[in-house]
């Protein structure tokens, strides 16, 4: 390794990536960086499941200013489009529905463990309300243009702070 680091090649775990891209539907719907408002900016730490795997697999053995435009499947994304994630709810069952705007997302908290998730609100009716449960790219090809603008091993001191606690336990 030479004293600049900028054009090390990327690693399956512990490389620090930088990198300016665009990300779209295979319909054509911007999802982040539209080229008209400007390019997104992305840092990661490879094999810290910080990004997909399907684009993150991709990047492994570029360098920086190399440039791609990968296709990530929905298997490799967030799945497949699911219809058994709709659900259909009275009111009596989920009385806060009349509350909900129809064509929004809904965030919904789990009081047991805390777990936020998310929903769509498909359609609202008279006597009940139609929830989609589905991630909002589930079933979508994704295509990405990116362009690695930097690459270099994580430093010692990223790595400790990326590394999960190993061997912690509690005291009693």
């Amino acid at each position: 390794m030479g004293e600049n680091h900028k054009t090390d090649l990327i690693k399956e775990k512990g490389t620090y990536v930088k990198m300016r891209y665009s990300l779209r539907t295979a319909e054509g719907e911007y999802i982040k960086g539209d080229p008209r408002e400007g390019l997104a900016i992305l840092e990661i730490f490879t094999g810290y499941n910080q990004l997909l795997p399907g684009l993150e697999t991709r990047l492994v053995g570029l360098r920086a200013g190399e440039k791609m435009q990968p296709r990530i499947s929905p298997d490799e994304a967030f799945g497949p489009y699911l219809p058994e994630k709709v659900k259909e709810k009275g009111y009596d069952e989920f009385p806060e529905g009349r509350q909900l705007e129809e064509g929004r997302w809904a965030v919904a908290r789990d009081d047991r463990t805390g777990a936020a998730y998310g929903y769509f609100v498909k359609k609202k009716e008279e006597d009940r309300i139609v929830l989609d449960y589905n991630h909002p790219l589930a079933g979508k090809e994704l295509i990405y243009d990116l362009e690695i603008l930097e690459a270099r091993p994580a430093t010692e001191e990223e790595r400790v702070l990326l590394r999960p606690c190993e061997g912690a336990r509690e005291e009693i």
